[in-house]
């Protein structure tokens, strides 16, 4: 007996150590892998460099003759007042009992004036080179003065080799109808339908075009209104006619573009160069500033006491924020649709909020709209892009659904015969996000947000031909929210969209239990009763301009502390 008792004591203790122990999976394997990347991320980005040895360290330290005060300057200076004299005696004074060398062009020419006072020999001739248009060059000792005459220069310009070209629109659309030629005319002929992108639109018969042929169709579109956003980006056209328009064609003056390599060949004066190099620093250090927009799309069922939508006001009692709150229906045009929809009605309120409040995530922000309602994050995009340029982030699925119906008849041996063809269109449900950023001098981001809310349900009509023939169509209606505005911001700003509402009424039933769900009389223990429940969707947006290497670190070290929060900790005894 004491010998079962003892097996059974082994066999309990192996039990529970082996409970402890966590079975390796393939998903422990995966968060392991991503662990190792963002260490690794952080890690370059934290390294230090090396100190060298202290042999190095020696070398490079200064003799000690060479102390604060006591160093004499390694190029000398001096002060230089001329008036009307030739150039090429100038030119030639400025090595006079130096060491230095000096090869004047023979076509240099002309007379200078000039008064500088402790200059070098680099800054005299830089300065002439700016006002007269005298270029040299300096190496090992040799100075190379040149006449102002054209010379050839090449620039090194870092960008893509792309064309990008974005379209954004919103339409609010009562919809359109098609009429169909005249029943005598044999031939194609297509249904009218409905069209619209806001509140709920059948997807019908809806695809654009007009005839005036025998079989062509009237087409009629009833009133409504739409915000249309077009960008078009063609960066190396649009610099080479750019240069065009500093240094002219005049001359002989040549611009060559070539994008594959990166570079720009340019043939001007020396003074039309020096403004050349000038715009393209400036611009190259416009069009790569990049900016990392974070976003959260989030859906609130409002509480009884907040049926007027969110009270913003109270975002001001957030520790860390700013005291000032501005709103404003800056951003309402066309923000949202008005369509009545089944079982939901779209608010005509939208309003766009500038929340001034920088704080390390939104979960401050979260936490407010909880006291006010369900909270429900949809999406949490976050994209990187440079300046003036469109991202799109879309998550969702597509699915298809009949757009368009060709009808056609044959006559043959006195007995007609019609066929259809249907036309098959993607509809979209998810969420879609489209952000084009623009940076200032002053860091201050002016952006074009289109966020869009999608849902597409099956909606099936029967189209009948003719007496024998008639088609049963899957079509799609869309339920959807969506705003378009351009909002303006600080860097690390958060910018709130609001103010799309939605009213949705569902049937809740309650019944008395194993009563209820009695076949035939069960109704006698049921109640069914209208439920309205009042929903609204909030954007928030939050910029930020990648400075230097701290920015994407910080950014490394809040993807890692967000992985950690999702991941399973590890067991402990």
């Amino acid at each position: 007996m004491k010998l079962y008792k003892s097996l059974f004591s082994v066999l309990a203790a192996s039990l529970l150590l082996g409970a402890c122990q966590q079975i390796p999976t393939r998903t422990d394997a995966n968060r392991s892998v991503i662990n190792d990347a963002l260490k690794t991320a952080q890690t370059e980005r934290t390294v230090a460099p090396g100190k060298p040895p202290k042999a190095v360290q020696d070398t490079l330290l200064p003799p000690m003759g060479s102390m604060p005060g006591h160093i004499r300057p390694l190029v000398p200076s001096y002060d230089v007042s001329v008036n009307e004299v030739p150039a090429r005696e100038f030119f030639m004074s400025l090595v006079d009992g130096t060491s230095d060398n000096m090869v004047v062009h023979p076509e240099v020419s002309g007379a200078l004036t000039l008064d500088l006072k402790d200059v070098t020999t680099d800054d005299v001739l830089a300065t002439v080179r700016d006002v007269y248009g005298y270029e040299f060059r300096h190496s090992r000792g040799v100075y190379q003065v040149f006449p102002a005459r054209m010379r050839s220069q090449v620039f090194s310009v870092n960008y893509l080799d792309v064309k990008r070209k974005g379209s954004s629109r919103t339409r609010i659309s009562s919809g359109q109808v098609t009429q169909a030629p005249p029943p005598n005319n044999l031939g194609t002929g297509r249904g009218g339908g409905l069209g619209s992108t806001g509140g709920s639109a059948a997807g019908g018969f809806a695809n654009p075009g007009t005839g005036t042929g025998p079989n062509s169709r009237n087409r009629r579109s009833f009133s409504g209104a739409q915000v249309s956003t077009q960008t078009d980006s063609d960066f190396w056209d649009t610099l080479e006619e750019s240069l065009k328009t500093l240094i002219g064609e005049e001359e002989g003056r040549k611009i060559i573009a070539d994008p594959l390599s990166g570079t720009v060949l340019v043939r001007a004066m020396p003074r039309e160069l020096m403004d050349v190099a000038q715009y393209l620093k400036s611009l190259q250090a416009s069009v790569n500033r990049q900016v990392i927009i974070e976003a959260k799309i989030i859906e609130v069922q409002l509480n009884d006491a907040f049926q007027a939508g969110i009270n913003w006001s109270s975002f001001i009692d957030i520790q860390g924020a700013s005291r000032e709150l501005t709103a404003g229906v800056f951003g309402t045009g066309l923000a949202g649709p008005m369509n009545n929809i089944v079982n939901a009605e779209q608010s005509a309120l939208s309003s766009v909020s500038s929340l001034d409040i920088h704080l390390g995530d939104f979960d401050a922000l979260l936490e407010l709209l909880k006291t006010q309602g369900d909270v429900q994050v949809l999406s949490s995009p976050r994209v990187s892009t440079v300046n003036n340029q469109k991202a799109l982030i879309k998550v969702g699925t597509d699915e298809y659904f009949v757009t368009d119906l060709d009808t056609s008849t044959d006559i043959a041996n006195s007995v007609s015969s019609q066929s259809a063809d249907v036309t098959l269109t993607p509809f979209f449900s998810g969420v879609a996000l489209d952000v084009t950023p623009q940076i200032d001098a002053d860091g201050n981001i002016t952006m074009h947000v289109h966020p869009a809310i999608s849902e597409v349900t099956e909606d099936t009509k029967n189209v009948s031909i003719s007496t024998t023939n008639a088609f049963s169509l899957p079509l799609a209606t869309s339920s959807i929210r969506e705003s378009d505005t351009i909002v303006r911001a600080r860097n690390g700003q958060v910018i709130v969209i609001g103010g799309l509402m939605q009213d949705i009424i569902r049937d809740d039933v309650s019944s008395t239990p194993f009563f209820g769900s009695l076949p035939i009389v069960g109704n006698a223990f049921r109640q069914t009763r209208k439920v309205s429940r009042k929903t609204e969707l909030v954007i928030l947006l939050r910029p930020t301009i990648v400075n230097d290497d701290r920015t994407w670190k910080a950014e490394i070290n809040r993807a890692g502390a967000r992985f950690s929060s999702i991941s399973h900790p590890e067991l402990t005894w």
